[in-house]
């Protein structure tokens, strides 16, 4: 019984996208200057402070909340340890925790063009060997490191990162988001005014803009009934990226000596999943090569891929698959979070509705329009700030660097958890607030973080890819919903996050939704 919780202590703790909050102890930015100190002069990796693993053990089976809101037991070790600590757990890399955003743009800044994230282990080994059937020409972004992931990079990157490919999509979004309202509150007509839970239908509407997008068609995931498909897509993506997807990728790796149940799992659901994908995909190749669309302008995200990447290639089926296993859980609670935050802040939610009835009123929404909208957009940057769904992220490093005046050797295993600085009054004032105007200009509340204090998404080579199209979903989501109706949250408690792979809400997200 020991090994089992060692084991789901190990799994929880040395992983990608864990979350913390601020450190009373970290030294006040105008002092920090670690990063600049010479690597020879710098204190050795062995005098960097460690945290025993019997420690951490002993917390975890103590107290429960560690169990799935670990960010509080980061939050203790910081305090304790200050902005860069060692874990060692056994069976594990060593692997050293930061928390000063100097250390994270210094890290990062060394990354080189093709970053290592340790976090995709488990990925690359079912990808590149176990299925390499399913990835015959390349494993994609989600399965390569080095030269591997670089190339795959380097073909995508300009059309997925352009501001323009995803505002290709705003008719297409703000027609899935109404259809959504449909389904989840009836129209305007408010037929049922109180959702008791807004998650469940939200990943039904991400998984839906995510096929609009990367496989140019509507999968049925916001019918009354949906489709068989959209069913199993949800199921699979929960899959994917859940609870079994932990074990295989933080656990004991037993998967590498025989076929266990998790690898089964995991398996059925990725192959139904590519099964679904390919099935989209091969008839919007039809579609591209009967339309023979020539202007690029023209073209959707996938047609860019097709014409890039020529018609036989598999890297537009490869990147359909990661952006939905990756993008319905992400968005998914990224809304619902926006969701939260909007309906238990009235007068900000009153201040973002009047900009978009003065700048939209009862047009149509354009480009243009939507680049006038900064409220929206604070909003938007505000509820990421307090609540991220990926808040974390790991690297190898590539050379020798100083991190909290400590020498970093090649090869370390170093993550950042960038809750602290998002939720540190160093960075911003009244922290635990929701506070959009800190992110407007010449606003008296601006914000002063450190800019790497916030990066939601990531920075540099691996920032996030599907970025764009996330903003551009969750932005339109909140027009049409504000547009219609006024929202209140109807749950008897605040609503807190479950630090997982992903974050997640922690209990149900009850909104009445008022027709305006």
């Amino acid at each position: 019984m020991l090994v089992g919780k060692v084991q789901d202590l190990s799994k929880q703790i040395i992983i990608p996208s864990v979350r913390l909050f601020s450190s009373s102890s970290s030294q006040p930015d105008s002092e920090y200057a670690a990063a600049s100190v010479d690597y020879k002069t710098a204190s050795p990796f062995n005098k960097i402070p460690v945290e025993p693993f019997r420690n951490l053990l002993i917390r975890y089976l103590q107290d429960k909340n560690y169990r799935q809101k670990y960010h509080l037991l980061f939050k203790e070790l910081h305090e304790k340890h200050g902005p860069i600590f060692k874990l060692r757990i056994p069976g594990q890399q060593t692997s050293i925790l930061l928390e000063h955003p100097e250390d994270v743009k210094h890290l990062l800044n060394n990354d080189g063009k093709n970053p290592i994230e340790p976090g995709f282990k488990f990925f690359v080994e079912y990808r590149q060997n176990l299925r390499k059937d399913l990835f015959p020409e390349t494993a994609g972004l989600g399965g390569s490191q080095g030269e591997k992931w670089y190339e795959v990079r380097s073909k995508v990157q300009q059309d997925m990162l352009r501001p323009k490919s995803a505002l290709f999509y705003i008719d297409e979004i703000t027609e899935v988001s109404d259809d959504l309202l449909d389904l989840m509150v009836g129209g305007g007509t408010g037929d049922k005014e109180i959702v008791p839970d807004v998650s469940p239908f939200l990943y039904r509407w991400s998984l839906e803009a995510v096929c609009t997008i990367f496989l140019d068609t509507r999968i049925g995931g916001l019918d009354v009934n949906p489709s068989q498909d959209a069913k199993d897509m949800i199921r699979c993506s929960m899959i994917v990226l859940g609870p079994v997807v932990m074990k295989l990728t933080f656990g004991v790796p037993l998967w590498k000596l025989y076929r266990t149940k998790n690898l089964d799992d995991f398996d059925m659901a990725f192959e139904r999943m590519h099964i679904i994908s390919s099935k989209f995909i091969a008839e919007a190749k039809k579609r591209f090569k009967t339309n023979n669309i020539t202007d690029p302008d023209k073209m959707s995200v996938l047609q860019k891929l097709i014409h890039k990447c020529g018609p036989d290639s598999k890297i537009p089926e490869v990147m359909a698959i990661d952006a939905l296993g990756a993008g319905i859980d992400t968005t998914g609670n990224t809304a619902a979070f926006l969701f939260y935050h909007l309906a238990s802040n009235p007068v900000q939610q009153e201040i973002l509705y009047k900009e978009i009835k003065d700048k939209l009123g009862d047009e149509k929404l354009t480009p243009a329009i939507l680049n006038q909208m900064k409220y929206l957009k604070a909003v938007q940057h505000e509820s990421q700030r307090l609540m991220p769904v990926v808040s974390g992220f790991s690297r190898i490093t590539q050379k020798d660097m100083v991190l909290g005046g400590y020498q970093i050797p090649t090869g370390t295993h170093v993550s950042f958890l960038s809750m602290g600085p998002m939720l540190s009054e160093k960075h911003f004032k009244n922290a635990d607030a929701f506070v959009p105007e800190r992110w407007l200009r010449d606003c008296p509340q601006k914000h002063n973080a450190h800019p790497f204090a916030f990066i939601p998404f990531a920075h540099g080579a691996r920032m996030c890819i599907g970025r764009r199209f996330a903003e551009l979903e969750i932005q339109i989501l909140a027009i049409q919903t504000l547009r219609k109706y006024q929202l209140v949250y109807e749950g008897e408690s605040p609503v807190e996050m479950l630090t997982e792979l992903l974050t997640k809400p922690d209990k149900p997200i009850p909104i009445r939704f008022i027709p305006r």
